[in-house]
């Protein structure tokens, strides 16, 4: 699926979302869809790589390469997001107090969904191992392009459908908009810097980096238009930051600062990891964070490709 693709059924989908053209019910079922094509993108993903012997062979290094480069693209994004901090921090943590929101509705309950995700992908290795031969890649590749497209359309429905983003956006100023910008740059130029070590190029390194804890989406893409190989790399980069964002957060919070802290999370900061920010950086920064994730969640998919394609 080339770039042009990824972006139709991802724009389709917001302007559906936003505009209701089909009515309420379809914010359900874009649900529905997205899980759905999220199970079979990362099952097929994971049969890709059961039917790849070179890929199996090499999981000891692919996943310290993917550890280095959450590491690398965690790094970048604290750097350029601290420096923003010391003249925009206070200003972005007291307007957002300012607008008094209730942080649970930006709050889900993704336990399930990280079960699943864990057991697609084992169960798409497993059935890749043992029951599908390697001339029926060309089959899962098909598979794959009709399952990704379900999910863009789904994401961009739950993207369109929050209206209430975009007003708020506006009286938070433009500082705000920036955050999310720092920490994709930041990432995409850690990332890139430690793929110079890692033998990688700086298109991969970079379509890499630029999943920003996004791992379902990120890895299924760069499988589908570069390599397993890459594809592995990315999904397991952006699970490490994942975790490590989890892990490491209580510390960045109280050595860099609050605003700082929503950095390593990248696109996660408005599910995931947003109740550890609310709780370790305070309610003032549940705003920023939300609103950096959603907009890092729509650079993604434009984004890897893009980096990818150069």
């Amino acid at each position: 699926m080339n770039m042009g693709l990824i972006i139709g059924f991802l724009l389709t989908g917001f302007l559906i979302g936003y505009f209701k053209f089909l009515g309420k019910w379809i914010f359900q079922l874009a649900g529905y869809i997205t899980t759905f094509g999220l199970v079979i993108l990362l099952a097929s993903m994971g049969a890709k790589i059961g039917m790849d012997s070179k890929i199996l062979s090499q999981l000891d290094q692919i996943g310290l390469q993917a550890f280095f480069m959450a590491v690398g693209s965690i790094i970048g994004s604290i750097i350029l997001v601290k420096i923003f901090s010391l003249k925009f921090g206070a200003k972005i943590e007291e307007r957002s107090k300012k607008e008094n929101l209730n942080e649970e509705q930006f709050e889900e309950d993704d336990d399930y969904m990280t079960y699943i995700i864990i057991a697609s992908v084992i169960l798409g290795i497993l059935i890749g191992l043992f029951f599908l031969p390697e001339s029926l890649i060309t089959f899962m590749d098909k598979i794959t392009t009709y399952a990704l497209a379900a999910l863009l359309f789904g994401v961009g429905v739950d993207l369109g459908k929050n209206k209430e983003i975009f007003e708020q956006l506006k009286s938070l100023g433009w500082q705000i908009l920036a955050l999310p910008f720092l920490i994709a740059v930041g990432s995409i130029l850690g990332a890139v810097i430690i793929g110079f070590f890692l033998g990688l190029s700086s298109n991969e390194a970079a379509a890499v980096g630029a999943g920003f804890g996004w791992y379902s989406l990120s890895g299924v893409i760069l499988s589908k238009l570069h390599s397993v190989e890459l594809g592995s790399i990315a999904f397991l980069a952006n699970v490490f930051r994942e975790l490590i964002t989890i892990i490491s957060l209580p510390f960045i919070v109280k050595y860099f600062g609050k605003l700082t802290g929503i950095a390593p999370g990248g696109a996660t900061t408005m599910d995931v990891t947003l109740p550890v920010i609310k709780k370790t950086a305070g309610d003032e920064t549940v705003i920023p964070a939300f609103f950096s994730g959603a907009v890092l969640s729509i650079l993604v998919p434009i984004l890897v490709p893009f980096l990818i394609g150069l």
